[in-house]
């Protein structure tokens, strides 16, 4: 019976730890970069668990982590399911055709065992890894050409639903060569 009760308080306090596994944005995020050539980047930056509950709460990070490779692989499936069906661009209303690079199963599956055993080891009081930790958070990347600047302008990517709200960045870098012992500086 102790070995029972025993067995029952630490199970318990695992399952109870996993408030604490965010300290920062918690929200999915998403980066629009246009780099040399009109090349536009995106990154998409989501946490997995959130988005597999977005209308319950059947998927607890315990259980998804310690399935195995293949029933996580439907999980994995369904995701890029969703972004391959509902992750849409388009330049001035024409479809623009994504190059889609997503992470492999086996590396999904990685960072959500991290986040695993992370939140069953750090409690409440924990210091935060940084106030921006996204650690756990899955990042999907697409990239796509626009034939000019003037394009950039008339962009609009549409997310899945499922993401929730999203913070979006958009960047247009500066780029300067740095020459050897030069330092860099905005202007």
């Amino acid at each position: 019976m102790k070995l029972v009760s025993a067995v029952f308080l630490t199970l318990m306090f695992t399952l109870t730890s996993f408030g604490a596994q965010s300290h920062g944005l918690i929200s999915t995020t998403a980066k629009v970069e246009v780099r040399p050539n009109n090349l536009v980047e995106l990154q998409v930056q989501f946490d997995f668990i959130a988005l597999l509950n977005h209308r319950s709460k059947d998927y607890q990070l315990p259980v998804v982590a310690t399935l195995s490779p293949e029933k996580y692989g439907l999980l994995y499936q369904a995701v890029t399911k969703l972004f391959d069906q509902h992750l849409e661009v388009s330049v001035g209303g024409a479809p623009v055709k994504l190059n889609r690079r997503y992470p492999s199963r086996d590396q999904m599956f990685e960072v959500t065992k991290r986040q695993f055993i992370e939140s069953s080891f750090s409690g409440v009081d924990s210091t935060p890894y940084t106030f921006s930790d996204r650690r756990f958070y899955q990042r999907f990347f697409f990239d796509f050409k626009v034939s000019s600047r003037e394009d950039i302008n008339k962009l609009v990517v549409s997310f899945p639903k499922e993401l929730g709200g999203i913070y979006v960045s958009f960047v247009q870098p500066v780029s300067k060569e740095v020459h050897s012992g030069e330092p860099w500086k905005l202007r």
